[in-house]
């Protein structure tokens, strides 16, 4: 078998696999993520003092990675299988997942502040470098106003990629955490699978 072929027959494989992983829907057309704890306190981070308010470190990479592999354009049902279940644990649930995204969501909107002022920022000097190099062309020899040339194009660059590709990804990320923060949480009682 050739290389080619054999890189052919693996990406078909591939595609195999990605077409078999295909989420499931509530009657909503909310996609559903699936949390099996059989202690209710599995949930919960065992450090928390006030006890039921903070998830568990586990249960929230666990969740942005499930999440992560459902398209954005899908709202989320986190349906918890959980041992006697009832409306006060549903409710505290719901509760401690929409707190922790909500501080996820102020943390990046945070960055974003801080994010937008360095662009400006850096955008701003690029534009002084310009002035000075437009200033100097006209008084000292070309081959020394280079560097001025190439630094005001650097800040200028720096600051547009800033502005337009870091705060896209943040974005996209705080849209992941709003998502995860108005997520409808169902209870059901534990089933082994």
């Amino acid at each position: 078998m050739t290389l080619k072929n054999r890189l052919k027959n693996l990406k078909q494989q591939l595609n195999d696999l990605e077409d078999d992983d295909i989420f499931e829907c509530d009657k909503d057309g909310r996609a559903i993520i699936e949390v099996g704890a059989e202690n209710y306190d599995d949930i919960f981070s065992p450090y928390c003092y006030k006890g039921g308010d903070t998830l568990s470190s586990e249960l929230v990479e666990y969740l942005k990675k499930q999440s992560g592999t459902i398209p954005l354009d899908y709202d989320l049902n986190i349906r918890f299988n959980v041992k006697n279940a009832d409306e006060q644990k549903r409710k505290e649930i719901q509760m401690a997942v929409k707190e922790n995204y909500e501080i996820d969501v102020l943390g990046i909107e945070q960055k974003i502040r801080g994010l937008n002022i360095m662009a400006f920022s850096l955008i701003s000097i690029g534009i002084l470098f310009m002035v000075a190099y437009l200033i100097l062309i006209n008084f000292v020899p070309i081959s020394a106003t280079y560097l001025i040339d190439i630094l005001a194009w650097v800040f200028i660059w720096e600051g547009v990629r800033a502005f337009i590709m870091d705060k896209n990804e943040l974005k996209i990320a705080e849209l992941k955490s709003l998502r995860l923060a108005s997520a409808k949480v169902t209870i059901k009682e534990f089933e082994a699978y």
